[in-house]
């Protein structure tokens, strides 16, 4: 056979198979597709497995349904012991806390646990002459209702310098240890913050006296490393190192992010004059609710009840670990008032632009679950010129070997 018989004859395949199933067939027919779930169950599906081809969109739907009454419950307890706070520790240890026992962590599958805050040691914002502090967990989740009865009752009221209290900080490492809290990932999973005041944020760091975090500027200038660990700053007052002035508050994006890693929904049990300040951070989150308290916390088992009706009537769905933005849109990304037992879909978008790679993502629920998705992409093919170059050069590259076995035949 002559060259140019067989570059005719590979062209003619070319053109019957196409250039793309020549060079790459795995790819020449592909297109965005679904290739395996696994059911779920209040969250449905549990995971999707999925293929997606360059600018194909594919269509993954997610199914939320809302309990009857929540199954698991994780009830952790942050409460605020800032001075203004006086009057509510004796109401707290001796009406309000048995009655949450009553009321919540008695039942069968129900955990408990209490942590608390002031705010940073350091003025303007706290005070290490009365031992201000950040964070601490005071008891981690448990179903020993008399360990929690103690652990309210060894609560003590600090100081706190100025107005806002490091309420953001608290709940970020409330969020990073979940794990050692004892959050369980089948529970609905909620912390309740009591407060009268509102709360710092990244920024407001730069407001401290002296140079805690030793970087030659004045004020805490080192940002919040979204870690577990309160690090470790000097105090300009003599006290030596104290958790958490070796850097800035975190941000609400920050503690939004940790929050919905960990699954945890807050709910804000805040007196009448800050109610708008905490609604306005709960639609910064997109998920969470806020109920009224009272101004000696008298309330807050009822306070907890409304707000758990919210949590749970209330569904948004988020993208997270999104690295290479597969999620091109989801729609709606929130329903609210459903009733218990009924279910709520959302239509959820997948797309690639073909620059990322295959990857794992996560559509969260918060206080629900989430469904996870596990994303092949389509491996890029040359271009089409390329294509024609190396089709060509593979054409010839044929018809010069069969022209040399043509000659040593003759």
């Amino acid at each position: 056979m002559t060259s140019k018989k067989c570059l005719k004859l590979t062209v003619s395949i070319a053109c019957s198979v196409g250039l793309a199933g020549l060079i790459a067939p795995s790819e020449a027919f592909a297109q965005s597709t679904v290739t395996s779930s696994t059911p779920g169950d209040q969250v449905d599906p549990a995971i999707y497995d999925v293929f997606l081809d360059t600018g194909d969109p594919l269509n993954v739907p997610v199914t939320v349904t809302v309990p009857d009454t929540p199954s698991k419950l994780d009830l952790f307890l942050n409460l605020d012991l800032s001075g203004s706070f006086n009057n509510d520790l004796p109401v707290l240890r001796n009406s309000v806390a048995p009655a949450l026992i009553s009321e919540f962590c008695a039942s069968s599958d129900a955990l408990c646990g209490v942590s608390s805050f002031v705010d940073k040691p350091v003025t303007p914002f706290g005070d290490p002459f009365s031992d201000d502090f950040v964070y601490n967990t005071d008891l981690a989740l448990t179903s020993d209702t008399v360990a929690f009865q103690n652990a309210v009752n060894g609560l003590s009221i600090r100081f706190g310098n100025n107005a806002p209290e490091s309420q953001l900080e608290s709940l970020l490492q409330i969020a990073v240890r979940a794990d050692d809290i004892g959050f369980r990932d089948d529970a609905l999973s909620v912390v309740v913050l009591t407060t009268d005041n509102t709360f710092n944020q990244a920024g407001d760091g730069a407001e401290a006296s002296g140079d805690p975090d030793q970087n030659g500027i004045a004020g805490i200038q080192t940002p919040n490393d979204g870690d577990d660990v309160l690090d470790l700053g000097l105090s300009p007052d003599g006290f030596g190192f104290l958790p958490g002035l070796g850097e800035d508050y975190p941000s609400t994006e920050q503690t939004r992010a940790a929050l919905m890693d960990a699954g945890i929904v807050p709910i804000f049990a805040v007196t009448s004059g800050f109610i708008p300040t905490y609604q306005d951070l709960v639609d910064d989150f997109g998920f969470g609710t806020v109920v009224e308290l009272m101004s000696d916390s008298s309330n807050l088992v009822d306070a907890i009840s409304a707000g758990l009706e919210n949590v749970i009537s209330d569904i948004t769905l988020f993208a997270m670990d999104d690295d290479f933005g597969y999620v091109d849109s989801i729609v709606p990304t929130g329903f609210t008032d459903v009733p218990a037992g009924e279910s709520r879909t959302f239509d959820v978008t997948l797309l690639s632009d073909g620059t990322g790679s295959d990857d794992t993502l996560s559509l969260v629920a918060p206080g629900f679950g989430e469904t996870v998705v596990n994303v092949d992409v389509a491996v890029d093919v040359p271009e089409p010129t390329s294509m024609l170059g190396l089709f060509a050069v593979g054409a010839l590259g044929a018809g010069s070997t069969l022209k040399r076995k043509h000659k040593q035949k003759a």
